[in-house]
């Protein structure tokens, strides 16, 4: 196996995940199914440092804010949980703490894991005055206006706290609310929510505040992000919450003996479908603050607290027949159909095979009894055969694309079938849809239904084709009177200008996703520099990989793409130009990593002063690291800087460099 090769793959597949989990609210694969993927990469990266680099996921939180909303700097990074699934592995955990704090007399602290949206709400004296989504764990999105409608969220505080405050938690719909939330989507003809999760985090993400307010959205807060409480543990902390008016989780219990732990995990397990609400787990917690500092925090994950989470639920039923489905990049996905089974609360009719090489491996039939598992309630899947069926038939690949019968091919080194006929309408609905999706060109009124008859009706045949529609054209629509039209064509015509972010996200790319384009446009400034950028160039930037690298590029030397985005031009289409990276400033080719707590600023403020005085930042050290920046109790990112020769600076040094004098944080 080319190791290096499956880091990439695997990096590039867990970072198209992520986009469709954090920034999508739009899942394919299960929590369990991911973590396996991202267990593999750290696996591989540990066994192979020389490969590691800071486009890795497993040197990232979360995905990108989006550009719909403002973006909002947390006060402290907005760390995500390490996941583990056994007894075994949270053994271990155990072991580590146990040794780093050369003690086995500690309070854990376990809480259920929600699965829904995670939220910091920063008060200023007692008054809610901000709150955003976690984002990439630096950046998240400014959401107050919609947060402030949540019924469980206090405007105010019922206890004294001065100065400024940060609260962090998880947004989130319970059950019962979400079967009276669809029962009314289907009464408006309206497509029913997918699950709890992404109810909730597409209701936070509304533009109008008022959409917001009639969901019937819940918080819990979980854990404790800047500012003084007056506390020095987790515990007093829920207990300060809970005197303010902040809501907190009903489920808590306190250890000190890990076997406990795992006794109460088992017979937690037993009756979690008994929830009000959707979790996926325990999370375990070193309940003093103080022991939580000494262990410190990974790259992305504090060491003082684990995710132990449940197995996916399974379920036996039949395949009674397979479908095929072509997607945005022309990639063919067979689906299972199957007779109905209820699994985990609700009715599974279909299931995703992934693949032939899945197919293929598991031995899959027409007619065979399989196992099928539902995670993270996504698009079940099945994940073996139970029993062959007498007669059962094989599960050819097709040998065309069974939307177009256009040619279908298997690029090296991928597992992926492919439609490549650029004219094949199910990989035309699928783009145009990405283009017009939220955090793309956003172009509101262009959804599933609409495009669905416009391409079909060879009103759009490329992306471009959007830019020339007619009122005859929408007004030829199902269910489109004159102002449903109207208001498509504005939107329409509102799109012209949107940041060159949006733009190059929405043009579909392959391993592109928000965050990515976002770092283009940065390093672009404009779509003609991208698309002009030699592979070299691409490569040079240290958050990209040499396969995603390589995508861009073949991406903007094909000839029709060069004629797209001409017509995109005479559409007038005109993309907000980003500022380039500042050249010349005093710290401009020079990359450098911020570790440990800093005494003036939050570390995000520090690397967005190092960026406007040209320097890129990273969250990982590296031998193209300039300088590691460390303050109080830095951990690894120093040790690894100390081992590898990197220049290391104090915060006044930092600063003495860049002349620059520091303000108060908050004056």
């Amino acid at each position: 196996m080319d190791i290096k090769a499956e880091i990439e793959r695997l990096k590039a597949l867990i970072s198209y995940h992520n986009e469709r989990y954090y920034n999508l609210d739009a899942p394919e694969i299960g929590d369990y199914e991911y973590d396996q993927l991202y267990a593999r990469l750290k696996e591989l990266e540990a066994a192979n440092p020389q490969y590691i680099t800071a486009d890795s996921p497993t040197r990232k939180i979360g995905g990108a804010a989006s550009s719909s909303f403002a973006p909002y700097k947390h006060l402290a990074p907005m760390f995500s949980l390490d996941n583990t699934y056994n007894a075994e592995e949270i053994r271990q955990w155990y072991e580590r703490t146990s040794s780093s704090l050369k003690s086995t007399e500690f309070e854990m602290v376990v809480e259920t894991k929600i699965d829904g949206v995670s939220c910091s709400l920063t008060y200023e004296n007692g008054l809610l005055t901000k709150a955003a989504t976690r984002g990439d764990g630096k950046i998240g999105e400014d959401v107050t206006a919609n947060i402030k409608t949540i019924k469980d969220v206090p405007h105010k505080l019922l206890c004294p706290v001065k100065g400024i405050l940060e609260i962090r938690g998880e947004v989130f719909i319970k059950k019962s609310d979400l079967i009276k939330m669809n029962e009314r989507q289907q009464e408006d003809g309206l497509v029913p929510f997918a699950n709890a999760r992404n109810a909730a985090a597409g209701s936070i993400r509304q533009k109008n505040s008022a959409v917001t307010a009639g969901r019937p959205l819940s918080f819990y807060a979980h854990s404790y992000g800047w500012g003084d409480m007056g506390v020095d543990s987790f515990t007093g902390f829920i207990d300060k919450c809970k005197a303010c008016g902040i809501p907190v989780s009903p489920v808590r219990k306190v250890f000190t003996d890990i076997e406990e732990v795992i006794k109460f995990y088992e017979d937690f397990g037993k009756d979690l479908h008994n929830l009000e609400y959707d979790a996926d787990g325990l999370v375990i917690k070193v309940n003093s603050f103080a022991l939580q500092k000494e262990l410190g925090e990974t790259a992305k994950s504090p060491r003082w607290a684990e995710a132990f989470k449940y197995p996916a639920e399974q379920c036996q039923t039949k395949v009674k027949n397979v479908n095929f489905s072509v997607g945005r990049t022309g990639v063919v996905t067979p689906v299972a159909e199957l007779e109905p089974v209820k699994c985990g609360g609700v009715i599974i009719s279909s299931a995703t095979l992934h693949n032939f090489d899945e197919i293929a491996r598991l031995g899959i039939k027409i007619g065979d009894t399989v196992a099928v598992e539902r995670a993270g309630e996504v698009i079940p899947k099945v994940v073996k055969v139970v029993s062959g069926a007498q007669g059962a038939l094989r599960i050819a690949e097709p040998k065309a694309c069974p939307i177009c019968g256009g040619i279908l091919v298997r690029e090296e080194g991928e597992v992926a079938i492919r439609c490549i006929n650029p004219n094949c309408p199910a990989q035309i609905k699928a783009r145009v849809q990405h283009f017009a999706g939220r955090d793309a060109m956003d172009i509101d009124g262009l959804g599933e239904a609409a495009v669905e008859q416009l391409v079909d009706k060879g009103s759009i045949k490329k992306l471009s084709d959007i830019y020339n529609l007619t009122l005859f054209d929408i007004m030829a629509l199902n269910a489109y009177g004159d102002k449903k039209a109207d208001n498509l064509l504005n939107a329409i015509e509102s799109s012209k200008k949107r940041p060159l972010g949006k733009f190059i996200y929405a043009l579909g790319i392959r391993h592109i996703g928000a965050k990515t384009a976002q770092l283009l446009a940065e390093e672009f400034g404009s779509i003609e520099n991208l698309a002009q950028a030699s592979l070299p160039e691409l490569e040079r930037i240290e958050e990209i990989g040499p396969v995603i690298a390589k995508s861009i590029y073949d991406f903007f030397a094909e000839d029709e793409i060069k004629k797209e985005l001409e017509r995109f031009k005479l559409s007038g289409v005109e993309p907000i130009n980003t500022p380039r990276r500042k050249e010349g400033g005093i710290l401009s080719g020079k990359t450098f990593v911020f570790t440990g707590e800093l005494k003036t600023m939050p570390r995000a403020q520090a690397e967005a002063l190092a960026k406007e005085n040209g320097a890129k930042t990273s969250s990982s050290v590296s031998s193209k690291t300039f300088a590691v920046v460390a303050g109080e109790a830095a951990g690894g990112k120093l040790k690894k800087a100390q081992e590898l020769g990197i220049k290391i600076m104090t915060e006044e040094e930092f600063l003495a460099l860049i002349k620059y004098q520091s303000e108060d944080l908050f004056g």
